[in-house]
Order: C-alpha cells, then sequence, then structure tokens
C-alpha cells in the first residue's frame, strides 16, 4: 500500500509552501522522506506555532524503530526501508481511530528511525491530561506494533521493536519556538527509551528463567556436498522456547549480550548441542555456534573434553567448533591459545559470516581455520551480481591456495546454486534444501532432487 499522499498532511495556510516544494524537487528531498514519502518535523512548525498561540500548548508522541539484530546486514538495507514505510501504513490506518484525523504525523528526520505525531488539542479538556496521553502512547504502540506484525510475516517481525514515547510542551515566550519544540521531542524519544529499557530488563528476567529452566533446544541444518547433494554435515543450531520472541537465536543471543549473560546461555546451547550429538550419523560432522566472548569462558577448555568422554560414539575429529560473528574479538592472543589447545584435542574451526565485514577478515588471518562459511549477504543475489560473483570467485582462490574449505549460507533459489557451482565453491545449506529440522532427519526427507 502506498503511503497518503503528501498534500494530505499540509493544511490550506501552507498553500504557499506547497506551490514553492511542488515548483522545487530539491526543496521536497529537503522535507519529504523519500522512502514513506511523509513531511519531515520542519512543516510541522506552522501548525505548532498556530497551536501554541490558541491553546498554549502543545503535545508530542514520538515512535521510535529498534532493530534488534544486525538486519541490513543480513537482509539488506531494503527491508529496513520496507519495515519503515509499513510502520507509515500503519500510522495512516489508525488515523480516525486511535490517532485522530487531526493528528499530524510526520518523519522526525529523512531517512531516520523515528516518526512524530503533532496531536490534535484534547476534546473534553482544557489541557492535556498527563495519564490519558500516556495511555494513548501504549494504544498506538500496541497497534502499531499487531500491523507490522499481520504484515512483515514471522521471519523479519520479531527482529523490530517499537516504542512510543511522549511530551507536553507549554508555551514560553522566553525560549524560541525550535528550542521549545527540539526540547519537547527529545523527551518524548527519552520516554520512548525508558520504555525500551523497562521492556529489556523484563526480557533479562525471562533469559535468566529460561537457563535456569534449560529451556533451550537444538535443531539441525544439513551442509551438502554441491556437486552431488551429499550430506557432510549438520549444523547444530539454538532455538529458545517455541512462539515466542526468544525462539530465534538472533534474539536470543541479542538479549543475552545486553544482559551480559553470554557465556551463561552459550554453556547451555553447548550443552543441548552435544547432547543431539550423541545421535550424529556415522561420518558426519556437527556444526557448532560459538560466540567469540564464550571462547574467553575459562570452563570452555574443560566442558569440551569431558563432555566428549561422557559417553556416545562422538569424537572431537566430528565437531567444528563455529566461531559466529556477533561480536569483535578483543583479545585474539587469548582467543587464538584456547583455539590451539581445542585443536589438540581433536576440534576443527570455521568461521562464520566470511567476507561480512573487516572483523571476519582479521579473525580468518589470525585463527587459520579449517572451514569458512560464505555471508548469506554475498549468496543473496549471486546469480545477478557481479560484484558479488567476484568476491566469492576470490574467496574460493583463497580458499583452494590456503587449504580453507568453503560452505555457502543461505542458499535459497535453484540459480544460486548453480551459479555457486561454476564458481567452485563446494559445499552449502539452506532453505533450498530444506529448513531446520529436528535432529537427525532421514535423508531422502531433505536431500530434493534439483
Amino acid at each position: 500500500m502506498e503511503c497518503q499522499d503528501h498534500r494530505s498532511f499540509l493544511l490550506e495556510s501552507w498553500l504557499e509552501l506547497h506551490d514553492v516544494i511542488e515548483s522545487h524537487p530539491q526543496v521536497r528531498r529537503l522535507l519529504f522522506d523519500p522512502v514513506t514519502g511523509l513531511p519531515t518535523t520542519p512543516l510541522l512548525f506552522p501548525r505548532i506555532e498556530s497551536l501554541l498561540s490558541e491553546h498554549g500548548e502543545i503535545s508530542l508522541l514520538c515512535l521510535s524503530v529498534v532493530k534488534y539484530s544486525k538486519i541490513e546486514e543480513i537482509y539488506g538495507w531494503e527491508v529496513f526501508d520496507q519495515v519503515m514505510r509499513e510502520v507509515a501504513v500503519a500510522l495512516e490506518r489508525i488515523t480516525g481511530a486511535e490517532l485522530r484525523d487531526s493528528d499530524m504525523v510526520a518523519e522526525l528526520m529523512i531517512s531516520g528511525n523515528a516518526f512524530v505525531v503533532l496531536l490534535a488539542p484534547p476534546r473534553t479538556t482544557a489541557v492535556m491530561v498527563h495519564e490519558n496521553l500516556e495511555k494513548l502512547a501504549l494504544r498506538v504502540e500496541q497497534r502499531v506494533r499487531d500491523e507490522l506484525a499481520d504484515v512483515l510475516g514471522p521471519a523479519i517481525a520479531p527482529k523490530f521493536g517499537c516504542y512510543v514515547g511522549s511530551s507536553t510542551a507549554r508555551r514560553d515566550d522566553k525560549v524560541r519556538l525550535e528550542r521549545l519544540v527540539h526540547r519537547a521531542l527529545e523527551d518524548a524519544l527519552e520516554d520512548a527509551d525508558r520504555r525500551e529499557a523497562c521492556d529489556a530488563e523484563c526480557r533479562k528476567q525471562r533469559l535468566e528463567e529460561i537457563i535456569a529452566a534449560e529451556a533451550v533446544r537444538t535443531l539441525v541444518h544439513p551442509i551438502y556436498r554441491l556437486s552431488d547433494l551429499g550430506i557432510i554435515g549438520y549444523e547444530a543450531l539454538s532455538r529458545g522456547p517455541a512462539d515466542s520472541e526468544f525462539e530465534r537465536p538472533d534474539k536470543l543471543f541479542k538479549i543475552a549480550y545486553d544482559a551480559d549473560m553470554v557465556v551463561k546461555l552459550e554453556r547451555l546451547c553447548r550443552k543441548r548441542a552435544f547432547e543431539t550429538a550423541h545421535d550424529l550419523p556415522k561420518g558426519r560432522l556437527l556444526f557448532i555456534n560459538i560466540e567469540p566472548e564464550a571462547v574467553a569462558d575459562p570452563e570452555l577448555r574443560d566442558i569440551m573434553f569431558t563432555t566428549l568422554l561422557s559417553g556416545g560414539t562422538l569424537t572431537p575429529a566430528d565437531v567444528v567448533l563455529e566461531i559466529t560473528e556477533r561480536t569483535a574479538i578483543a583479545d585474539f592472543c587469548t582467543f587464538r591459545a584456547t583455539l590451539e589447545y581445542l585443536r589438540t584435542l581433536g576440534f576443527r574451526v570455521a568461521i562464520d559470516d566470511g567476507g561480512a565485514g573487516y572483523g571476519s577478515l582479521q579473525c580468518l588471518a589470525e585463527v587459520h581455520p579449517e572451514w569458512l562459511k560464505i555471508d548469506i549477504s554475498l549468496i543473496r543475489g549471486i546469480d545477478t551480481d557481479e560484484v558479488r560473483r567476484s568476491l566469492v570467485a576470490s574467496m574460493v582462490a583463497f580458499a583452494e591456495k590456503v587449504g580453507v574449505k568453503l560452505v555457502a549460507e543461505g542458499i535459497e533459489r535453484v540459480e544460486q546454486l548453480r551459479a555457486l557451482e561454476a564458481l567452485g565453491v563446494e559445499y552449502g545449506q539452506g532453505f533450498l534444501f530444506c529448513e531446520p529440522q529436528v535432529p537427525f532427519p532421514d535423508d531422502a526427507t531433505v536431500t530434493p532432487a534439483l
């Protein structure tokens, strides 16, 4: 759905400004957000000035869109733009319900992540009642969240949050209008931030409960030899409680990092993965994700060694420790020392998100892994994008030279698979073949005929 036409956001008293905007495209680019089509804050000032003059106060809502993960790196900027457009559409939909027709919606700034709602004067009271303003903010927040959940779907919607803060500013002839407005906007954004902080504390408590109850499960995702689609191993994927915001690992670990609970969560996920691995089919590898911060866990060496001796047929040679790239590695000296010890036990090392940025390249140079996973951002569009093909071709040449095995992540289309085969990438995984499964699936159910 397209956003409401720009003209509907302009009052009749702005007709002269409207004519200037229409005749000067460069002015339009400065005053209207190109993604949502909404006006930006400066276009609210005539209405604000009028409200202050007539009623002595204005009330604002600020809606802040929060990203819970590396959303633009993983899915591209187009997805974030889509979210912003859908928020604008949601605000349009609730106009006439939670919002009144005379309320005005704008972007805080060009290509930002916050929206402003300039509220019309209250109908039944001379001034805005604080409690009523807070209730309105909560209603708008919940309605927009519901709208996003409906249109974005379960894969994208949980990666975003939105928080609505509110503020009221009263006329003060000693303070410039612009300063008064900016102060009100800051207050509303701070209110939104406080709500986000409160939510974060609640999530921390919920995460503590999940860890205490060991409510984490393991799924596996097959890794294929692309030449014949033979399964060579599985990546162990941790999942939180089903149908909750903690189900997906990116959200689970984001909350853990924010709450300084990564090591605790990592220990639980590792325990669950090793429990699953006791039934690993013979001759298959198990890729287990390891957070960079968890490599410094003083218990890691003992845990890895004693777990493998606890029963079953799993040996260190069956396990590839996959270093994720959720955070930067601060101390490569200690990091290398721990990995070298684990290598002496027989484990092998993989680096995740290869080619996603400087951090992964530095990790590659420092760690000398046996496996390298090509980040999904390079796989997306590889069949049509010459730059991506050239980058992956360079990685193939590098891998052959230093003896690293490449795995392409996130293969979703046959065209991507064929492009990777042509480039010489030997291994891959992705939804083209199957979604993550309960361990361990029968080969016939997860190996499609392509």
